[in-house]
């Protein structure tokens, strides 16, 4: 009776043994299996924009990567790290198992449209292998373009009102944006990877002196239209400048200049001839 009394104690310091390591997750993996290999992972973390800088956006602050959010994500989307650029250095080399991780770092919020603010975002992909330590570099741009006008002093002289609108398509839906003649702050417009196109109407009011003739009518508001082309870190700048030049028929033309380093394209307008109501 005794020794069945002892079996049956040990049993249960057994089962008491059992269930103190679940509720502490030890693990007793088997000899080689993966959840007992381990690698290392350091982080390169850079952050440039091609864009001039202007009076609206400090740019200079995009470039500083102590105010980044950092994220090492598993390749079911687990984090495994998510803190500030400014608290890395404590962090790394981090640890993880082996396999394949996704790090990605971000900074300011990402809008369609907005004048006062723009996204930063930059992701790699890692294979963390066993006793290996693995370097990632991750380059975060802008995933917005840049549009500006500038219109010359010329236009009040012809014009009473002028003003351009713009539109565009992405992934993120129609979105429109305009240009008024007093405006000084560029646009920074969310832009699909790749090439996107811009469509834009410079609307125009002409003062009486300055009457555009079609037919045998005199009209004073028209507009022309064009478009461009803009990848994600881009600006480009419409220049906008009138050619007045008087004759029979009223004569007159828009040079339309875009600004965009290697992208630079002179466009002229003639109006009446493209001037519509």
């Amino acid at each position: 009776m005794k020794q069945k009394q002892l079996i049956f104690c040990m049993g249960l310091s057994a089962i008491a043994l059992l269930t103190s390591c679940n509720e502490r997750e030890f693990e007793f993996p088997s000899e080689g299996s993966k959840e007992t290999e381990k690698g290392t992972l350091v982080l390169n973390l850079n952050a440039s924009t091609n864009f001039d800088q202007t009076r609206a956006v400090d740019e200079d602050d995009y470039g500083n990567v102590q105010n980044y959010n950092v994220k090492v994500l598993t390749s079911d989307g687990k984090e495994k790290l998510s803190c500030k650029g400014s608290e890395l250095s404590s962090k790394l080399p981090l640890t993880l198992g082996i396999g394949s991780y996704t790090v990605e770092a971000s900074y300011g919020q990402e809008r369609t449209k907005s004048r006062d603010e723009f996204y930063m975002y930059g992701k790699d992909v890692v294979t963390v292998k066993s006793n290996a330590q693995e370097t990632v570099n991750v380059d975060c741009t802008p995933t917005c373009g840049k549009v500006s006008v500038t219109f010359d002093d010329e236009m009040a002289v012809l014009f009473t009102e002028y003003y351009v609108s713009f539109d565009l398509t992405t992934t993120k839906g129609k979105e429109t944006f305009d240009w008024a003649k007093v405006d000084k702050d560029p646009w920074y417009i969310y832009l699909d990877k790749g090439d996107n196109t811009i469509n834009y109407t410079i609307h125009l009011t002409a003062k009486d002196d300055y009457l555009a003739e079609i037919g045998n009518e005199k009209v004073n508001t028209g507009k022309v239209t064009g478009s461009f082309s803009l990848q994600r870190n881009e600006g480009h700048n419409l220049d906008i400048r009138p050619n007045y030049i008087p004759s029979t028929g009223g004569g007159m033309k828009l040079t339309i200049t875009i600004d965009g380093g290697t992208n630079n394209h002179p466009i002229t307008w003639e109006v009446p001839s493209s001037w519509t109501n």
